[in-house]
């Protein structure tokens, strides 16, 4: 959370892309597990757990909910109190601690921790039902501002991403970066994606782009740039 002065401020910052999931009603009616990995403070699970349909007359979806997170003591005590679909789970993002399939992962401001990101993504990729999607947000280190280039690092983050090798390490982790989303914010870090997990095993780390082309079904064209 160094980008954010505390767990409200990301939690707006996560809405951005939260509120803009609200506005698709067909989806989230066939969801029914969600998992927030990296959840710090809970806000986003709490938004999740709460969520309820656009009807002239609200239902909640209560949906099952999983806060994933290396120290969930700094989960808001009233967030699993209120909200008594929401599991707090702790663990790395290396190895696998939700005891289920899931449905989306939400991971707002997390992947950048993974000391082993490709371990994390195929880990990730394995929790996820197959076509379940992974909804992540991730900051550049180096980006553009106000016509100025920022350089910014900062502790316990060991990676760099761009959009490029963001869509390599998804795409080698098994999921499919064809039918996908990716967005790049300008005069900001935030790199964005959506991505549905294939049932496609993960690559060796070492595949080239030639070894994702030959792993689809159709190789007329590389993953989508």
């Amino acid at each position: 959370m160094a980008l954010f002065k505390n767990g409200y401020d990301s939690h707006q910052h996560s809405l951005e892309v939260l509120n803009l999931l609200y506005g698709y009603d067909s989806f989230l009616d066939n969801l029914k597990v969600i998992a927030d990995m990296g959840c710090g403070r809970g806000y986003d699970a709490q938004w999740w757990a709460q969520l309820t349909t656009r009807d002239e007359e609200p239902v909640p979806h209560n949906y099952l909910v999983y806060a994933v997170d290396q120290n969930i003591k700094e989960i808001d005590e009233s967030v699993l109190a209120d909200n008594k679909n929401i599991i707090a789970l702790e663990g790395n993002f290396e190895e696998r601690v939700i005891p289920r399939q899931v449905d989306l992962m939400w991971a707002h401001d997390s992947l950048q921790y993974a000391r082993n990101p490709l371990k994390c993504l195929a880990t990730w990729k394995s929790t996820l039902n197959t076509n379940g999607m992974l909804v992540l947000s991730v900051p550049q280190t180096t980006y553009i501002e106000k016509s100025r280039l920022v350089i910014r690092n900062h502790s316990h983050q060991y990676y760099s991403y761009n959009i490029l090798n963001l869509m390599y390490m998804l795409a080698v982790s098994g999921f499919d970066c064809r039918d996908a989303y990716f967005y790049r914010k300008e005069g900001t870090p935030w790199l964005y994606a959506g991505v549905y997990a294939s049932d496609k095993e993960p690559l060796p780390a070492h595949a080239t782009w030639y070894d994702l082309a030959r792993s689809e079904e159709h190789t007329s064209e590389l993953p989508v740039t």
